[in-house]
């Protein structure tokens, strides 16, 4: 073989190998919404990255038949070129010497320099990969089928790995200090992920805390109810809270005769599983302007009621409805000193992992009073200290039933 053709030859394909190493590492580096912005300014390249990103198992397959070629290429013609030089005996001599290369100027400096200049050079090289795509198709269909038929084989669901919905909680988790992210902003926009998956249970008014009016009831004892709980709406129950019938509005007993009945004013209400989706069921509560839904469990008894301020507030916590100003409640944590937090027994365990980064293992509750609860197996007396983990939960304030506040030191 012809010394400077073989070399020639390699050369070409070492930069091969490097373009479509470089190219798979900038495209999967690229900003997405930079692209976006781009592509809405008229960028052809940006538009033809996005739509070539929508399936990225054809794009990374053409960068890995591009590279293997590659590689091949560069290893066989060094190979032949050792034996014509030196003969049979020294054909380990083209690993010795193309392995370096291969790594070093095939892979190493090329995604080194592609991930830098990822949102610069996407939009260039996708026209590229594009060309190899068309060049590669029969390769990349037989590709393809494969991984659709093992795919089906071992039951996994397709999924694009290019979601903007794992890029933005990943940017969300940029909020340290200094980060580009504020950290409140943060903690919002992966409540606002997690509020599509987050169940009508986690998010219920416990019956302990709901104000209610018997059935049998005047007109004038429902207003004197809402006027003193400052509650709008009024669940109505038939002798025990937990067997709740209907509601209604405090507005539609204004200038009401006292002392008639009540049931000709009950609305009916919403009666929802603990499973239920919120995001669903905050639709369904604005489409028909009901004021909130009663959770059930499976065997139909009341666990609780919904209303859209609770279910906003998976997303904006600080906000406070009527059932929360009622028991003077507050889902805000306050801060006493330095690692030294008053706390709600009835904060979320998710939100105790947004506002202090205190992490409590998955267990039969929602809850920091439930976890407490769990870990004692009784509700404990006022001023018991329970330790986990580093973790000291004072109890500062509670009733029979119920831990109401809870200090956390560490």
């Amino acid at each position: 073989m012809e010394i400077l053709p073989a070399l020639l030859i390699m050369f070409m394909a070492l930069i091969l190998e490097g373009f479509f190493s470089g190219s798979e590492m900038g495209v999967v580096s690229a900003d997405r919404l930079k692209l976006r912005q781009d592509a809405a300014k008229g960028s052809r390249g940006a538009k033809l990255a996005l739509r070539m990103l929508e399936k990225p198992e054809w794009l990374l397959s053409t960068t890995l038949v591009g590279t293997n070629i590659s590689v091949v290429t560069n290893t066989t013609v060094a190979t032949a070129l050792m034996i014509d030089l030196f003969g049979p005996d020294y054909r380990w001599l083209a690993i010795v010497l193309v392995a370096p290369l291969i790594w070093i100027f095939g892979e190493v400096v090329p995604k080194s320099i592609f991930q830098q200049k990822a949102n610069e050079i996407t939009p260039q090289v996708i026209f590229v990969l594009r060309f190899f795509s068309l060049v590669f198709y029969p390769i990349l269909l037989v590709f393809s089928l494969l991984t659709r038929l093992l795919t089906k084989l071992v039951g996994e669901r397709k999924s694009n790995i290019f979601t903007l919905r794992e890029q933005i909680i990943s940017m969300s988790h940029l909020s340290e200090p200094g980060g580009e992210v504020d950290p409140m902003q943060g903690q919002m926009i992966r409540r606002m992920f997690r509020f599509s998956e987050t169940p009508a249970l986690q998010v219920v008014v416990p019956l302990i805390d709901v104000i209610g009016v018997d059935k049998s009831a005047t007109c004038g004892d429902a207003v004197h109810i809402a006027a003193k709980s400052a509650h709008r709406n009024l669940v109505v129950f038939d002798g025990r809270i937990d067997l709740i019938v209907g509601m209604v509005h405090s507005l539609e007993l204004l200038g009401v005769e006292p002392d008639c009945a009540l049931e000709s004013f009950i609305r009916p209400v919403r009666y929802v599983g603990g499973t239920k989706n919120v995001q669903s069921l905050l639709r369904e509560l604005r489409k028909t302007d009901e004021g909130l839904a009663v959770v059930v469990d499976e065997y139909g008894t009341a666990r609780g009621i919904v209303t859209a301020e609770d279910i906003m507030e998976e997303v904006v916590f600080d906000m406070q409805d009527e059932f929360d100003r009622d028991k003077g409640f507050t889902p805000k944590v306050q801060e006493l000193g330095e690692q030294d937090y008053l706390v709600s027994g009835r904060i979320e365990l998710g939100q105790l992992e947004d506002r202090l980064g205190i992490l409590i293992r998955k267990g039969p509750y929602q809850t920091l009073a439930g976890y407490l609860l769990e870990k004692s197996h009784e509700v404990p007396p006022g001023g018991t200290v329970i330790e986990s983990h580093g973790i000291k939960y004072q109890i500062t304030k509670r009733t029979n039933t119920v831990i109401e506040e809870v200090r956390i030191t560490w």
